[in-house]
């Protein structure tokens, strides 16, 4: 997991605590202090739990280590923060499974578990499906991985936010990207995931690509399911389609690497570029 990622996701947990932990016993007047200036109210003496999503199974476990790192630095600042007000912090960990149905179900086990807001899921199914479930118990959720274009329309995900960049974002940024780098009309192709995430991101490429005046190389756009392990078929459609110079990935850590590898031993030579997926750790 790089820093950059680690900071995200620090900095979503102190987000959620430092938003919503005000709103919890505000009947309680005894044990709450504010000013004109000081802002929303502190509550004072109680123990607030915080719900945490972590793919502990599924394509981003290599990820969850560091997700799990950054909690336990988050509740270290918090716990600091509210020294004062003699508050504890409780994090409730469930695997989301980077699937729809095992975040759904483990933001269920949450709210039984009554915590105050949820931090998480790191992919955007597993973001979609819990939200319908928290969202109906009026609990907030911020990720501080799920990047699916769709997840910022409030009507659909009420009380669903968080603190890293839209794909209606890194597409057109990617687009630029491989144009800068000398990818021309008609040479790029687009291999993706067919989960929320790969296709939502390969689609805002496909369009900002598109938009810029190109064409796609003659293997076109493809994807394949997140547990694919053989790629063979996918990588000599590209390398034995001489239009094709470049190649964007829309995928995780292990499955990019699967492809990269059958790229080279279909000898291709042409440029390789991804998104945010498979930064990994390191």
């Amino acid at each position: 997991m790089n820093t950059n990622k680690l900071q995200v996701f620090v900095f979503a947990m102190l987000f959620v605590v430092g938003a919503f932990t005000g709103c919890v016993d505000e009947d309680d007047d005894d044990k709450t202090t504010t000013t004109a200036d000081e802002g929303p109210k502190v509550q004072s003496d109680q123990s607030v739990k915080i719900g945490f999503l972590n793919p502990i199974t599924g394509p981003l476990e290599p990820d969850a280590p560091g997700f799990k790192w950054g909690v336990d630095e988050a509740i270290k600042d918090l716990t600091a923060m509210y020294a004062d007000k003699n508050n504890s912090f409780e994090v409730i960990e469930m695997d989301s499974g980077c699937d729809g149905d095992t975040a759904a179900s483990a933001a269920q086990t949450l709210v039984d578990s009554g915590v105050v807001a949820v931090v998480g899921a790191a992919c955007s199914g597993a973001s979609m499906s819990a939200n319908a479930v928290l969202s109906a118990a009026g609990i907030p959720m911020i990720s501080y991985a799920s990047t699916n274009p769709g997840l910022s329309d409030a009507s659909a995900y009420p009380l669903f936010y968080r603190n890293v960049p839209s794909d209606a974002i890194q597409g057109p940024a990617g687009a630029d990207m491989m144009a800068d780098a000398g990818t021309t009309s008609g040479s790029l192709a687009i291999l993706h995931m067919t989960n929320d995430y790969g296709s939502g991101l390969a689609d805002s490429v496909k369009a900002a690509w598109e938009e810029d005046g190109h064409t796609l190389c003659g293997a076109g756009m493809q994807g394949y399911a997140e547990d694919t392990t053989d790629f063979s078929a996918l990588a000599a459609s590209v390398a034995d389609d001489a239009t094709c110079t470049s190649v964007y990935l829309s995928s995780y850590i292990v499955d990019a690497a699967g492809i990269i590898e059958a790229l080279e031993d279909k000898e291709y030579s042409g440029k390789i570029f991804g998104g945010d997926g498979p930064a990994g750790i390191g």
